[in-house]
């Protein structure tokens, strides 16, 4: 699940990181190495590593250096720091760095241990917090797209709405706008479009004196029969009656 990346120029100090590492306990499924951090480099732009365990003095590209191009192009990455130098101007840059730990060889592993704990933790808190931002802008778009469905339909429903036009408004496929227009309201897209038009119905009905053929065609009905067929199942009644009533 997670990445590391172990950078030191002695391969013996490689292999006892890769020895003394918990990697399960901690979900690391995949080591990375390099002898120096310019090849390290190469790995963190190819596979972007979730852990980088680095040396600090080493040739061709030291760890300070690692450290200050990291942050300076804002990649990510949890850091732990092993090194056989207590140097002040190293611990500075580390901790500059916001490094997870400074540890010095030879290497004890509950430290080494420790360090990558506090490193699988930062990861999971920051795992979570994205998923939780991604719950909620899902949520938000599936309110924005079922908002703009309703806007769509209250503004067409007098006319004869397909599914197909309603979709490609929406830049959504038709199954898609369907199943997600449902399970957000509960209602199938099609009897909310037919509620609409009884309800305007009722109303024509009810406060003008419009034929019924032509309330009929105003709702988008081409045949006043099949309207009256329709708005007597829906509304449990004849238009006349309804009228009438």
């Amino acid at each position: 699940m997670y990445k590391v990346l172990v950078i030191d120029d002695i391969a013996l100090v490689r292999d006892a990181v890769k020895m003394l590492g918990q990697w399960e306990l901690f979900e690391i499924t995949e080591i990375y190495e390099a002898g120096n951090a310019r090849e390290g480099l190469d790995i963190i732009r190819k596979h972007r590593p979730d852990i980088i365990i680095t040396d600090m003095k080493m040739p061709v590209m030291d760890g300070t250096a690692l450290l200050q191009y990291l942050e300076k192009e804002h990649i990510p990455g949890k850091i732990i720091v092993i090194s056989g130098f207590s140097d002040f101007s190293y611990m500075r840059t580390a901790i500059q760095s916001g490094v997870i730990d400074y540890i010095l060889k030879p290497i004890d592993p509950q430290d080494l241990n420790n360090a990558l704990s506090s490193a699988f933790e930062q990861l999971e808190q920051e795992r979570r917090s994205d998923d939780d931002k991604r719950a909620v802008t899902d949520i938000e778009t599936t309110n924005s797209v079922v908002r703009d469905i309703k806007e769509y339909v209250h503004r067409n429903y007098k006319t004869e709405i397909s599914l197909a036009d309603l979709a490609d408004h929406l830049y959504l496929s038709k199954e898609h706008l369907s199943r997600l227009f449902k399970k957000e309201t509960g209602q199938n897209l099609f009897s909310y479009i037919m509620d609409l038009k009884m309800q305007e119905a009722k109303r024509l009905l009810t406060e003008t004196d419009h034929t019924i053929d032509d309330i009929a065609f105003s709702l988008g009905f081409h045949d006043g029969n099949y309207f009256s067929k329709v708005f007597k199942k829906n509304v449990g009644t004849s238009p006349g009656s309804y009228r009438k009533q």
